[in-house]
């Protein structure tokens, strides 16, 4: 009995996934500041024994990491039809159809430049406006190729090697490739 008791205790040691909290101890938000359709992952960047599933994750409108989909960002995109930037927009939870009905409460957001309801972003100066685009993807056009470049990196260092294939998006911003679309 005390074997099986080890034995079980080591399997249940081997089959957690690691620690995946905050730096600091606290638990870690994949999608803090970040729009929905924006790439996340679970494990917090530099916290060892956290390991990621291979799987292409995304924010959905809820400020959930979850695979990433075409229609992921379908209910938020639909608040923001012909509605400008900055707009205030509802985005109502998909299971607010069903029977029954699910009691989860709408959330309210802004338009973002691209027509997405934005639920989790500050809305402040320059919400409108283009961002600058990275240096890895200065002079390129959306879809191509390039090297991550974090900040502070001194351009002339990149492109900095990265495990995923990497293109430039609609925002010239170095992302794993396949998680955005170029069409407009």
């Amino acid at each position: 009995m005390r074997r099986a008791t080890v034995l079980l205790a080591l399997l249940a040691l081997a089959a957690t996934r690691g620690d995946c909290t905050g730096a600091g101890g606290g638990p870690y938000d994949p999608c803090a500041g970040r729009a929905c359709g924006d790439a996340c992952s679970l494990c917090q960047p530099g916290v060892p024994g956290c390991f990621e599933s291979a799987v292409v994750k995304a924010c959905d409108p809820l400020g959930r990491c979850q695979a990433a989909t075409p229609d992921l960002c379908a209910p938020a995109t639909a608040a923001c039809a012909w509605r400008a930037c900055g707009a205030p927009c509802v985005v109502e939870p998909a299971c607010r159809s069903a029977v029954p009905p699910c009691m989860l409460p709408s959330l309210l957001g802004h338009c973002d430049r691209d027509g997405t309801c934005q639920t989790r972003l500050p809305v402040g100066p320059g919400f409108c406006a283009p961002p600058l685009p990275d240096p890895g993807c200065r002079g390129k056009a959306c879809g191509d190729a390039c090297g991550l470049c974090p900040a502070g990196t001194d351009p002339a260092a990149c492109p900095v090697p990265s495990l995923a294939a990497t293109a430039c998006d609609r925002d010239l911003h170095c992302v794993t490739a396949g998680t955005f679309s170029c069409a407009p």
